[in-house]
């Protein structure tokens, strides 16, 4: 299994489609997708670093746009979908206790930044934000702010250590692929603790 979603996440990095996979992986993590779009980015710019800060910004934007997604799934389809979505991630309750405490409402420029830098699933905090709706402008903004910063940080990161970070992976399939899993988990962790 490691190895087919390494060779596929390879095969993808080099070809003509991937900034189209990039945006998908991107735009629906922000809204219900479970698995972060940080691996695929990583990978895509180590190899094709002269485009680094292309795949970094077409991955902010679509990450941003889901996350409007997740706002209107908030704000117009709770009781359909967004319910399922907490559900899913044993998240009702806390969501619950951040609503009606008015928490979200009363500081969510600094939640939403928060949040979106970190390995918690920004979905939750998309979908609580147009629950609890939250200022548009505000949303947007904070989203821009935020997305951006950790994905043209992990660019250019990657755009330096790209080789080396691939060397890596290659070497330790298994420990990569374990790094990815332990960093959402650390972000499930964290969201039960802090959300």
């Amino acid at each position: 299994m490691v190895e087919k979603l390494y060779n596929w996440m390879m095969k993808k990095a080099e070809s003509k489609h991937a900034a189209l996979v990039l945006v998908l992986i991107s735009f629906i993590e922000s809204s219900f997708f479970p698995l972060p779009p940080d691996p695929v980015l990583a990978i895509v710019v180590a190899k094709n670093k002269n485009r680094s800060l292309y795949y970094a910004a077409i991955c902010s934007l679509a990450s941003v746009l889901g996350g409007f997604l997740g706002y209107y799934i908030g704000y117009g389809c709770f009781e359909m979908i967004g319910s399922s979505i907490l559900n899913f991630y044993g998240q009702m309750d806390k969501f619950n206790d951040l609503v009606q405490s008015g928490t979200i409402s009363k500081w969510a420029f600094w939640i939403i930044c928060a949040k979106g830098l970190t390995p918690i699933p920004y979905k939750i905090v998309t979908i609580a934000s147009g629950f609890a709706k939250v200022d548009l402008a505000t949303f947007a903004l904070a989203s821009v702010i935020t997305r951006s910063t950790r994905f043209f940080v992990l660019s250019l990161i990657c755009k330096k250590y790209g080789e080396c970070i691939l060397n890596f992976i290659e070497k330790n399939k298994k420990i990569a692929l374990i790094i990815i899993i332990v960093s959402v988990a650390v972000g499930f962790l964290l969201l039960k603790l802090f959300l």
